[in-house]
């Protein structure tokens, strides 16, 4: 972790928050250089205070942390990017709140990563952006996100053999940590089919930034195996569910 003083300032952004005592709020923030910290935001939940407005979830804030005995403390707090579009939007809210809970199971304390700062800030944008898929959005998020935790599949090499993979069906699997050959699938019991289609589609997010993968126009059967893929390897490796795709399944019929 990056050196800090007693008191340091930092870019953040807010994954989670929680009421703490009679009129504070407990603060779980990412920043680019400090990793996933928590902070208590003094009387956060009073509406006269300065800082009521800047503690909403999935923004981007400034601010100015002091290191406690037992809980680091917000001194200062100003507003950077607002996400607005993601205060109002059901769905959007639901999908922010899937980003989020990515980034906090996947972040350890206090390890720096702005590779996931930056990836974190970027995929809030993609969310507010108008006319978007946001099940695109989400399964490009998750492999990028994969990716920079250094949980990549293999995509391009039979995750059994290490041979190159050829533009045919092929399965998958989170165990071997990737694509596997139909060669090498035969005899394994945890293999998930991966058609042609389907394959070329995570290949193509491994190679093109956002603005070229944003226009994709994919079938309902193809969200499905992609969600069904990328979603079998975050559970192998959180060994355990996650909340924000029960509330997406609670108020939508996308899945």
């Amino acid at each position: 972790m990056t050196d800090r003083s007693r008191t340091f300032k930092t870019p953040a952004v807010i994954l989670r928050r929680s009421d703490f005592g009679e009129a504070d709020r407990l603060l779980t923030l990412l920043t680019p250089h400090y990793g996933k910290i928590r902070a208590i935001a003094k009387g956060a939940r009073r509406p006269t205070s300065r800082s009521a407005g800047h503690v909403e979830l999935y923004t981007v804030v400034e601010m100015v942390v002091g290191e406690g005995r037992n809980l680091n403390i917000v001194t200062q707090i100003d507003l950077i990017e607002p996400f607005l579009a993601l205060h109002d939007d059901l769905n959007r809210i639901a999908y922010a709140n899937l980003f989020a809970e990515l980034i906090d199971r996947f972040s350890a304390d206090n390890e720096e990563n702005a590779g996931a700062y930056e990836l974190l800030v970027a995929g809030l944008g993609w969310l507010c952006e108008p006319e978007i898929d946001l099940r695109l959005a989400a399964r490009y998020f998750e492999l990028r996100l994969l990716e920079v935790m250094g949980y990549a599949p293999s995509l391009f090499e039979c995750a059994v053999s290490g041979e190159e993979l050829q533009a045919e069906d092929q399965f998958y699997s989170a165990e071997d940590g990737g694509v596997v050959s139909a060669s090498h699938a035969v005899g394994r019991s945890y293999m998930i089919s991966l058609p042609l289609n389907d394959f070329k589609i995570l290949r193509h997010f491994t190679r093109y930034q956002w603005a070229e993968v944003k226009n994709l126009k994919l079938r309902p059967e193809n969200h499905f195996k992609l969600e069904q893929v990328l979603h079998s390897t975050i559970m192998y490796l959180l060994e355990q569910r996650l909340q924000s795709v029960a509330f997406l399944k609670r108020i939508s019929n996308e899945f």
